[in-house]
């Protein structure tokens, strides 16, 4: 049979999401829910938070979520279709069902192609053509043999514009090039970008080519490196290089390396360490450290031993830990890349130097002292508040305790960590979000929540709201509305199902696992978080109003007039609500 709705609602509402993931992992009771160790990523403590009553599953960590379906679909790798052929057997009705597997084509698909044509393509020019052999030998004087290359993907593109030409052949257009970065119109036509250099691959999460780094192989190049710049498919704050190397391997070392550049890594790969990947510079941005997280929770920081990567050590460490991850870092006091070490001294090295790690406080302990000068009071207690604040990031308070008294044998300073400034980390808290917006999030996560637990909340929303002011909250609550529009009620598990849009879908699982959100319908609670959006909303017409004010003043008086007297009763109101 044809697998249709009827069938798909059927077998989501007899499925105990509990009796489903339990099929696979252990569960831990806890409270109304469950608990488990998160199968997505390198989890220690439980992470993953289950919903029974919602059929609804969220991991705090790595943010994957969903309901019976799109977890047996994550856990297992297949379909949609086969998911729900899976959870029938689980719970015993199986059903048989013609099962049609379809391509996924992603939008970028020409995007990657092109690129991927100009990998392979390059990876044939350097390692089987004459003219690539100059290439092929600077690299073996860097100690990258052929192995190194394949893994790597490495290639060579000539000059003479050979790569376009190439392109041109396998039917690529002109503007197909252009757009990936590759290619560009000059005065005397197509040219390639990265000609006569030597081209290092770089990948997306998924594996996807999206860009070059290309190295010119003469030593006295005014460029050593230019790399792709920024397109549809390519943020270079959006992708860990070798990321998509090192997660299929991840249980097997559980934790990861984090070097600056794509050579770091190729150094470490050639000294036989593999779980190794790189931000393609010192800075790394929240989405790469949100990549780093569902990779692993344990972080071994192995940046440059000059200044800047010290820096980036210090400044990354500092976030992770913010994050709940275990730190630790290799102590690098060489002043030396990982590349420069193994030209040096050898491969034993660096294995040497990737074992000598500390933990992450111990080093800002070291790191943070070295431009202190310790017989003046004033620069001893900077530094004591300086490392205050990061060991207050620690979760265990043994470490804390322990990490503040090694702290007050250096400065001889006794003021202990404030426990205002102590972070907890818990895995329910949502994420992204913080008080720094006056709660306005949370209020709108509980309106949503009350709509989906009880129609009558949808009916006070409308009559007293309308509208919130996130965008995607907003979608949300136009897709409950409509939920009920069609069923009786709003089942989270069932509206998962039906929206594509992978934030909202995100956003079901938040609100359906967190602790933080009241699980029964309150109209107290609810009007609550209401008058709390109602407040926003006025302190936005605020900043209108006074820009109208100070357009019109001379212009259009009776509109300045008009805007003055509105902005006088909103304050009226404000006041009066926060008297209240």
């Amino acid at each position: 049979m044809r697998l249709n709705e009827d069938t798909i609602n059927s077998i989501r509402n007899e499925a105990s999401i509990t009796e489903v993931i339990g099929h696979f992992i252990p569960l831990v009771k806890k409270g109304k829910g469950y608990t488990a160790v998160c199968p997505f990523h390198d989890d220690h403590d439980p992470s993953l938070s289950i919903s029974e009553d919602k059929k609804i599953y969220k991991c705090f960590v790595c943010g994957n979520g969903g309901n019976v379906f799109s977890f047996v679909e994550n856990y297992k790798k297949i379909s949609f279709p086969e998911a729900v052929v899976e959870v029938s057997k689980i719970i015993g009705k199986p059903i048989e069902v013609e099962l049609d597997k379809p391509k996924k084509v992603s939008p970028y698909q020409k995007d990657y192609d092109v690129l991927d044509s100009m990998v392979k393509y390059s990876n044939y020019l350097l390692l089987a053509t004459q003219g690539g052999q100059a290439a092929k030998a600077y690299l073996e004087g860097r100690g990258i043999d052929e192995e190194v290359i394949k893994a790597f993907e490495i290639g060579y593109n000539p000059s003479n514009n050979v790569m376009y030409k190439y392109l041109s052949s396998k039917s690529f257009k002109d503007e197909d090039m252009i757009k990936v970065g590759i290619t560009r119109m000059m005065s005397n036509g197509m040219n390639d970008i990265f000609y006569n250099r030597v081209l290092f691959p770089i990948h997306d999460q998924y594996g996807n080519p999206v860009a070059f780094s290309a190295r010119a192989p003469e030593k006295d190049a005014q460029s050593k490196y230019i790399n792709t710049g920024e397109t549809e498919v390519y943020t270079k704050g959006n992708v860990i290089f070798n990321y998509h190397r090192v997660k299929e391997n991840m249980k097997k070392s559980g934790f990861v390396i984090v070097v600056e550049g794509v050579m770091d890594v190729i150094a470490y790969y050639r000294a036989g360490i593999y779980n190794v990947v790189a931000t393609l510079g010192t800075a790394c941005s929240k989405r790469q450290l949100e990549l780093l997280k569902s990779l692993t929770n344990n972080l071994v920081l192995g940046y440059d031993g000059d200044n800047a990567g010290i820096n980036a050590n210090l400044k990354l460490g500092e976030r992770a830990l913010a994050e709940g991850m275990n730190v630790s870092v290799i102590d690098n006091d060489t002043e030396l890349d990982p590349d420069e070490i193994i030209a040096k001294y050898d491969k034993n090295a660096l294995r040497d130097l990737s074992g000598k790690r500390i933990s992450y406080i111990d080093y800002c302990l070291k790191q943070y002292k070295r431009n202190i000068n310790f017989d003046n009071y004033s620069d001893r207690k900077e530094y004591h508040e300086k490392m205050l604040n990061i060991i207050s990031l620690l979760k265990d308070p043994d470490d804390i305790e322990n990490y503040f008294n090694a702290l007050t044998e250096i400065t001889k300073i006794r003021k202990r960590p404030n426990e205002v400034n102590k972070k907890e980390y818990n895995d329910k808290v949502i994420p992204q979000y913080s008080d720094s917006v006056d709660g306005l999030l949370r209020a709108e996560y509980i309106i949503l929540s009350q709509m989906m637990i009880s129609y009558k909340a949808t009916t006070i929303f409308k009559k007293e709201l309308g509208c919130l002011l996130d965008s995607d909250n907003q979608k949300l609550s136009s897709a409950i509305i409509d939920d009920y529009r069609k069923n009786d009620n709003c089942q989270a598990a069932r509206l998962y199902d039906s929206l594509t849009d992978e934030k909202l879908k995100s956003l079901i699982a938040t609100l359906s696992t967190s602790e933080l959100i009241p699980e029964e319908f309150s109209e107290e609670i609810l009007m609550g978080a209401i008058n709390k959006e109602k407040i926003e909303l006025k302190k936005l017409r605020l900043e209108e109003l006074k820009t109208i004010i100070s357009k019109n003043d001379v212009v259009d008086k009776l509109a300045s007039e008009k805007a003055l007297l509105e902005y006088q009763n909103i304050m009226r109101e404000l006041k009066g609500s926060y008297v209240k």
